[in-house]
Order: C-alpha cells, then structure tokens, then sequence
C-alpha cells in the first residue's frame, strides 16, 4: 500500500483520538488553552491530511503515461510530500524565531513538533521493515544478511535521491 495513504490513516486515527479528547475535556471543563492547543493540533493534522491528498490527487495517468512505473510515482510522491513539510518545518522555525508572543510561539513550536513527529512516523514507515531486518540478522548473528540487507537500503536510499534531485531540478 502507498506510504501516504497508510500515513494518512494513521493521521485520521489520530485526528479522531484528538476530537475525542476535546469533547472530554470540554465535558469536565478542563483547562480551556489544553483544549486550544488539541483543536490547534486537529488543524495541523488536518491541513497534513490535505497536502497528502493533493500529492495523491494528481494525475497519475499523466505520469504514467510517461513511463513511470507505479512503485517510483510512490517514492516521488513521499518525497514530494516530504519537501513540503520540511519546508513548512523551516518556515515556521523562522517564525517562531521572529516571534515576540508566548502564545503564538507555543503554538508555532506544538505545529513543529507535530510536523517533525509526521516526518518520523513517514521513516518508520519507509525504512521500519528494512531496519527490523537488519536488527534480527545481527541478533541472529547472520552478519551477511544484515550487511545484504544494508546494501538494499541504501540502494532504496539512493535511488530516492535520484528521484528527489529529478523532482527539484527538473
């Protein structure tokens, strides 16, 4: 299954944990700003889910009418949407540097972490497998498999460069 789609569900589960919590905490009346800071986090989950869907929604006949085989559209598309959230990651670590407002910082760094946290789950689900492999070969001591197992990933690594240099220097 796609990367961004599993992404994405596991980021509905998160928005769907979230609304939960507020109506709770709204329900025993707990500390309004607790309440602000996770509708501030739906929002930012949200507005990742429609990047997600806007890499998603392009059109895939277009491009693979150009030849392009299904599992390297995938990896543009991780990467395309990568792009954008480290991009938005530094963006916002400008504005919060710039920022003279508690509030408005606190809320600048909760979307980073949020963001950056993103990024992290994405790896997992990238290279998750592939690093477990490598873990149980050096458990079992089978050093050649994990050094083959290395190898391969590094391959996926490099030919995920490639695609990411292609992407921005067309």
């Amino acid at each position: 299954m796609h990367k961004l789609i599993e992404l994405q569900k596991i980021i509905g589960e998160t928005i769907g944990s979230l609304k939960e919590e507020v109506i709770v905490g709204t329900n025993v009346k707990l500390n309004a700003l607790y309440i602000d800071d996770r509708q501030d986090e739906i929002q930012f989950l949200q507005w990742i889910t429609r990047i997600i869907q806007s890499v998603l929604n392009q059109d895939f006949d277009e491009r693979q009418q150009l030849g392009i085989n299904k599992k390297r559209l995938e990896m543009m598309d991780t990467i395309e949407f990568e792009t954008i959230l480290q991009d938005r990651v530094q963006e916002l670590k400008l504005k919060q540097k710039d920022c003279n407002n508690p509030r408005e910082s606190d809320i600048l760094i909760n979307e980073i972490d949020m963001l950056e946290s993103i990024l992290g789950r994405l790896m997992d689900l990238k290279y998750g497998a592939e690093t477990r492999e490598i873990e149980v070969a050096n458990a079992t001591n089978d050093f050649k498999q994990a050094n083959r197992l290395r190898k391969q990933l590094i391959k996926i690594q490099d030919a995920e460069s490639e695609i990411s240099a292609q992407i921005q220097f067309p």
